[in-house]
């Protein structure tokens, strides 16, 4: 036999082994009920808690460089929060027994639990100016709580939720999302008198609604003003695509011919007939699994042995 075939052989059988050696978890993968949950927190000072947590910081910009499950409450104004691709997954499991749903009213038992686990909140009044970009966020009562002002959720996944967007801060732009199967894709909660779902100054367009059970749902916290001038779901050219919209395309340039009307005065005039968003692709962090490594260096030492041992026949 040809020694650089033997060699070629030694080289491919160390690379394969080395990868074997590597086991990407997956967070879904893991038995989660066995896990407890990791509650980071962004503080005021720009310090985060716990000290380990998967987040590289730089400047005002926070970096998740793994996936985690648990929750991401920030409270420092001015940041960006870049989840890099990965998924923040909390303990929900699509049961709605047992948890209080925002939206469904007093009606519900009050033996519900009413306590939501969020995935993102920010937390306080003063925490704005907040850039949540590039994370997927799955598995929570609420995805992502924005209740103060001035910020922008762009670029996410927020899926398999009981709310995937809770929105009641005012002056926010969510934009280019995919918010998909959710019991409610977006929800309002206003309280301010003279607007019903939401004020004029939200910026909502080039997200992605698919198969929600309800894609957007609110409370009329005040009484309901008829004569408002209907909120638009556009940027004057380009909205959002709604998997439930029948409408047609009669000239083909990618909107749909007549408005998607979510409410009395929610009004999606360029409804997208295809989605222009792109999902974030899910990253996996390699993990040494012991055992398995353990296996791949015994295995290719004594592959190794064996061909060294057969070099020196050969040499005979």
């Amino acid at each position: 036999m040809d020694k650089k075939i033997v060699l070629s052989w030694v080289a491919a059988i160390i690379i394969i082994s080395v990868l074997l050696g590597l086991i990407a978890v997956k967070p879904e993968q893991i038995n989660q009920q066995s896990q407890s949950m990791q509650n980071i927190i962004i503080n005021a000072d720009g310090t985060v808690t716990p000290s380990d947590a998967p987040i590289q910081h730089f400047d005002n910009v926070y970096r998740l460089t793994e996936n985690v499950y648990g929750t991401i409450k920030i409270m420092k104004n001015n940041i960006v929060l870049n989840g890099g691709g990965h998924t923040l997954s909390g303990p929900y499991n699509g049961s709605q027994a047992n948890v209080w749903v925002v939206g469904d009213g007093p009606s519900q038992s009050q033996d519900l639990i009413a306590q939501y686990i969020i995935g993102v909140d920010f937390s306080g009044h003063n925490v704005n100016s907040i850039i949540i970009q590039n994370i997927n966020v799955r598995n929570f009562s609420i995805g992502m709580y924005v209740w103060t002002t001035n910020n922008t959720i762009t670029s996410c996944k927020i899926y398999d939720s009981i709310v995937g967007i809770l929105l009641s801060g005012e002056n926010n732009t969510i934009a280019n999302n995919f918010i998909e199967n959710n019991k409610q894709g977006l929800f309002m909660g206003f309280n301010n008198e003279g607007n019903t779902t939401i004020p004029p100054d939200i910026v909502i367009n080039h997200n992605h609604f698919e198969n929600n059970d309800i894609q957007l749902n609110g409370c009329n916290c005040k009484s309901l003003n008829t004569t408002e001038t209907p909120h638009l779901w556009d940027d004057g050219k380009a909205g959002n695509y709604w998997s439930d919209y029948n409408g047609k395309d009669t000239n083909h340039d990618g909107i749909g011919d007549i408005p998607y009307v979510v409410d009395a005065l929610n009004l999606d005039r360029y409804p997208l007939m295809t989605s222009s968003y792109q999902v974030i692709e899910e990253v996996f962090t390699p993990r040494f699994d012991p055992f398995i490594t353990s296996v791949a260096i015994v295995f290719v030492a004594l592959i190794t042995y064996l061909l060294l041992v057969l070099m020196k026949k050969m040499k005979r």
